[in-house]
């Protein structure tokens, strides 16, 4: 049988009726190339009778408690697709999507990576696109804004992708840093871009990506996108671009700013950085709300501005100094789709915290 054009590698966590809607879309996919499927993460009963209802031969693995750079490398050791394209189990697609990909890799041969934007899902709530508007603005998530809302076509680099959206020719595919909580992708794409690999932005190739129904858990992912940045910028310097401290250094500013005016600091001198944040702040949400056409809009998008910020810059804080020993992966274990018993593997060089590159790859050091 002809290996697949495409695999589709997906992560399960977010309960059945999530991953359900995703493999609804792809099952609805129009003209689509061969691919396949693969599913690793957390396999409860009920994630299994989804997967099988949808895809009775899709490739099955149970990764436990890994982080999601480690539990997403047995999908990519057993995929066997030209192009590996990573989706989280909380993204829909438009049924194209699988076309254009193999339509956007055909039209440029120099290219190893591929992605576009993850837009807010149509019938999302209010609070939802607010939240989307913010974060694909500059203020609101700066250098990449470009993730969260289409923007031209062209060459990119890791800033232009996530990894809800994300596909990578086989024959330069590198297994994610298994110790990161977030940001595995960054470690990956910098790799990819430091040996030379070009990489390709397409506004085409977009998914609807859910987005965060409460303040609260809004806050804590930005919080866990700032961490991971952190730890990424400690294990490996030579990925620091100005813009991802930015926020640590303004919430670094604001703590230490009473004191700086009560040991005699000129007030005013002292309070202007805080007043031209503010500025641009309500400059951001006035352009969101118009953007919207819902001038009420405003505070609750100059809010979430502001939470973007401080979470993410605590985030980095504490990934920066708070940095955690490197835990094992455990066992992956696949589960087979007939009777057959499961197969229980350990990646080459698991027992040891290692990992090993696809065959002719060299793998690469997560330190830095």
């Amino acid at each position: 049988m002809p290996a697949p054009q495409i695999s589709v590698c997906i992560l399960a966590g977010h309960g059945g009726a999530t991953l359900d809607a995703c493999l609804e879309c792809l099952q609805a996919q129009s003209s689509p190339p061969s691919y396949e499927l693969l599913v690793g993460g957390n396999l409860t009963p009920e994630v299994l009778s989804v997967v099988r209802g949808r895809f009775p031969t899709a490739h099955l693995c149970e990764t436990g408690g890994r982080l999601p750079g480690a539990a997403r490398n047995p999908l990519i050791e057993r995929a066997t697709g030209d192009l590996l394209l990573f989706l989280d189990d909380d993204v829909t697609a438009p049924p194209d999507l699988l076309k254009r990909l193999s339509q956007t890799a055909a039209r440029h041969p120099q290219a190893s990576v591929f992605g576009g934007p993850n837009d807010t899902p149509p019938h999302s709530t209010h609070f939802q696109v607010v939240q989307g508007a913010v974060l694909s603005s500059i203020m609101g998530a700066g250098p990449v804004s470009r993730r969260y809302g289409a923007r031209h076509p062209g060459p990119a680099d890791e800033r232009w992708f996530t990894l809800c959206n994300l596909a990578v020719r086989r024959d330069v595919m590198l297994p994610f840093v298994s110790h990161l909580v977030c940001a595995e992708e960054n470690a990956l794409l910098a790799e990819l871009r430091r040996r030379g690999e070009r990489m390709r932005y397409e506004p085409d190739l977009r998914v609807f990506h859910a987005r965060r129904p409460r303040l609260s858990s809004f806050a804590a992912q930005m919080f866990k996108y700032g961490r991971g940045r952190g730890e990424l910028l400690a294990r490996r310097p030579s990925t620091f671009r100005a813009a991802y401290v930015v926020p640590s250094l303004l919430l670094t500013y604001l703590v230490a700013l009473p004191l700086m005016i009560a040991v005699g600091g000129q007030a005013s001198l002292m309070l202007a950085p805080l007043a031209l944040y503010c500025c641009l702040t309500v400059a951001t949400a006035l352009r969101v709300a118009w953007t919207l056409r819902r001038i009420d809009d405003a505070p609750l998008a100059a809010g979430l501005t502001v939470t973007v910020h401080a979470c993410y810059g605590a985030g980095v804080l504490r990934g920066l100094l708070l940095l955690k020993a490197r835990r094992k992966p455990g066992v992956a274990e696949w589960i087979s789709t007939s009777s057959e018993p499961a197969e229980t593997v350990r990646l080459p060089g698991e027992a040891r915290g290692a990992q090993r590159p696809p065959p002719g790859r060299e793998a690469y050091r997560s330190e830095g």
